[in-house]
């Protein structure tokens, strides 16, 4: 596996909407793509990685989110804490 670009902690903007489709017939009742599309432009903290490499972000208290790296941008490193000797 390559080395990931993001890290748990950094600032990431979401900067698109993933590819969504549904069977004939199916409708979007969870509301799926309207949360993508109130995410775009706004910035979260990345929380997490499952082992496809999607970033897991966290939009509202009680929801998660998997989102392909190629629909965020980062926008701040998290620092490195300075270790004592």
């Amino acid at each position: 596996m390559s080395k990931r670009k993001f890290r748990i902690g950094d600032k990431v903007r979401v900067i698109g909407v993933p590819s969504i489709t549904f069977p004939p017939g199916i409708k979007d009742e969870m509301g799926t793509m309207k949360l993508f599309k109130r995410m775009v432009g706004r910035v979260y903290t990345v929380q997490g990685f499952d082992k496809y490499g999607h970033i897991e972000l966290w939009p509202k208290r009680l929801e998660c989110v998997w989102i392909e790296p190629e629909l965020v941008k980062l926008r701040a490193r998290k620092s490195k804490k300075k270790q004592s000797r």
